[in-house]
């Protein structure tokens, strides 16, 4: 599931790194979409809620900003993740 995750958040952010030259490949689980300069604050929270809509569920942004990581790729998958 993780991996299905991953792979639909680059498939949602392929223009922005075809636009800033980046391959899929460069992209790590402690890549920062938002400090990288990627994505903007709104567009990230856009992602996330596109990212809701298909997993047909809503995260607890107040759980996931805590643990520090969130706009990183690696977060947002995990925060995706069924706990437990």
């Amino acid at each position: 599931m993780e991996n299905e995750i991953r792979k639909r958040i680059l498939e949602m952010i392929s223009g922005k790194l075809q636009r800033f030259s980046i391959k899929e490949s460069e992209i790590g689980n402690n890549f920062d979409l938002v400090k990288s300069g990627l994505l903007n604050s709104m567009e990230f929270v856009d992602l996330v809620a596109s990212l809701e809509k298909w997993k047909g569920t809503e995260i607890d942004f107040e759980a996931a900003l805590d643990a520090g990581n969130f706009t990183t790729v690696g977060g947002l998958t995990s925060a995706f993740l069924p706990v437990g």
